[in-house]
């Protein structure tokens, strides 16, 4: 009996086994997950794929919507949290170094830059940033709520996100406007804490996560109001002197 036909043709791609052989003709069956894993060059879309989701992340923040936990798919990251501060840093310092020097200009006074609110800033943004969300996140899991640190690390890093606007526009020289943008970030900001922190929060006692969740907007709010005073308080006097 004849058996004609009874195999099939095997397709061997030639491009794929030369893939899978390195230099020194070895054969490596783990060439194709190194190739996906292996850093991409400045040049491809996929280098700057991950700036795109820091955006995409930060708009889900200035505007709490979503869950921040499914937009972030699993995948926290430090990278955001760390440029967002720092760019929070350096906002407050020049657009409150503009309005004071503004201030002074239509004051007749003469104005010298103080950096040392650079390292104020500095130390409130970096200690609300990173060191409140570790604090919150031992006491939540002191008390069983099974936190990630990741996570909170990146809900409070990309959190800061609102203040970036918010110190830009605080040059303009209306109290009342500063204090209308002073609010809205603290308050969007704060409830994008509260609605993403809460599902964490509720896993312990209910006594036990409203303290935390009192805790957390006693920060939040001191954060605002120190911000306030600190980088968006000046005064432009009604007769400048002689």
């Amino acid at each position: 009996m004849s058996h004609q036909g009874a195999y099939s043709a095997i397709e061997i791609d030639d491009d794929e086994v030369s893939r899978r052989f390195s230099a020194g003709g070895t054969f490596d069956p783990h060439r194709n997950i190194q190739d996906q894993t292996a850093p991409k060059p400045i040049w491809s879309v996929e280098y700057y794929a991950k700036f795109f989701d820091v955006l995409e992340r930060c708009f889900a923040t200035v505007i709490p919507k979503d869950n921040f936990l499914e937009v972030m798919g699993g995948a926290p990251d430090l990278y955001g949290p760390f440029w967002i501060s720092t760019t929070v840093v350096f906002v407050l310092f020049v657009a409150s170094s503009i309005a004071d020097s503004i201030a002074a200009y239509m004051n007749g006074s003469k104005y010298e830059y103080d950096f040392r609110q650079l390292t104020f800033a500095f130390g409130a943004v970096y200690t609300y940033a990173f060191l409140v969300p570790t604090l919150v996140w031992a006491a939540t899991k002191y008390f069983g709520c099974q936190p990630n640190l990741l996570e909170m690390l990146s809900l409070y890093g990309y959190g800061m996100a609102i203040w970036i606007p918010v110190a830009a526009l605080s040059v303009l020289p209306f109290e009342l406007a500063r204090w209308i943008l002073v609010g809205i970030g603290g308050g969007l900001s704060g409830v994008f804490l509260i609605r993403n922190m809460y599902p964490v929060l509720s896993r312990a006692e209910a006594q036990t996560s409203k303290i935390i969740l009192i805790l957390v907007i006693i920060f939040h709010g001191a954060l605002a109001v120190l911000l306030k005073f600190k980088f968006f308080n000046y005064t432009i006097l009604d007769t400048p002197p002689k």
